[in-house]
């Protein structure tokens, strides 16, 4: 299989610009009407409300990204990717997918731009770290390149990271999936430094502190015991008896029966005796 990528993926992302730094400073613009808590309507057939393989997120670029977590962790353990061309052209696909559900949702470009790069360098940095990943279609053309026209993002991201701190409000979902990518091991320039988990586990830190104040006090009750409780008609409760129950009940009607035979010989034998004595008295 060729190395080279779906040609309508090259020809549809490469007139996406980069993400710029001046747009996240300065040149927000504000989400569409249509919210990201609203349905879209979307052409195709209609999904099934009772099969769902996402997370339930109120974060939307979470739950969109969720299946691609998962991947990542399983492709960190594995020893060799014989398909890798197969996944590279899935996750394209998969990819350009998601994108365009982000924008559908009616978030801004910026928005869109920065989660995209983010989610990009997350997967190249999983796959590439992986031994099967140098020496593949992987190395040639990342994601990254794919979809940003760039290969080196490991310095950037921390670089619009800094700028969405600076706007914590407006970036709160961005920020979120960032520090979910960090808490899941990405690294980025920091992947060859001795002090890299020092590093990554401050900024970890210092960004929960961040979207920690956004989302407010932690609840004191995660849920409602009493709530979603299921009705069910009064039943008394088995008991269950113990191992040794049908031992001890053997060993008792053992003992019953040989009291009653026992009892009974008795008589029997006083009938005999008050026989031979009569017998013998005459």
């Amino acid at each position: 299989m060729s190395d080279e990528p779906d040609a309508t993926v090259k020809t549809v992302h490469r007139k996406k610009k980069p993400v710029l730094l001046e747009d996240i400073q300065g040149n927000q613009q504000p989400r569409s009407s249509t919210g990201p808590g609203q349905a879209m309507d979307i052409p195709g057939y209609p999904a099934d409300p009772d099969f769902r393989l996402r997370g339930g997120f109120a974060n939307l670029m979470l739950d969109a990204a969720n299946p691609l977590f998962g991947l990542v962790i399983r492709l960190r353990t594995l020893d060799d990717l014989p398909n890798i061309e197969q996944v590279h052209k899935a996750l394209q696909t998969q990819v350009s997918a998601i994108r365009e559900e982000i924008q559908q949702h009616g978030y801004s470009t910026v928005h869109l731009e920065v989660y995209s790069y983010a989610l990009c360098l997350y997967l190249d940095e999983a796959v590439m770290s992986r031994p099967w990943g140098n020496n593949s279609c992987w190395s040639h053309e990342p994601l990254l390149s794919i979809f940003h026209d760039e290969t080196q993002g490991g310095e950037k991201i921390f670089v619009l990271l800094e700028r969405l701190m600076q706007s914590p409000k407006e970036f709160q979902d961005v920020l979120e999936f960032l520090y979910f990518c960090f808490c899941l091991g990405l690294k980025g320039k920091y992947a060859l430094d001795p002090k890299c988990n020092e590093i990554i586990n401050a900024l970890i830190s210092r960004m929960h502190k961040v979207i920690r104040e956004l989302r407010g006090p932690t609840p004191e009750f995660v849920g409602d015991p009493y709530t979603n409780v299921v009705h069910r008609p009064h039943r008394r409760l088995r008991r269950e008896w113990p191992w040794w129950s049908p031992l001890v009940i053997s060993a008792i009607a053992m003992v019953c029966a040989y009291c009653y035979y026992s009892y009974r010989l008795s008589l029997i034998t006083a009938e005999v005796l008050e026989s031979l004595n009569g017998v013998l008295q005459q």
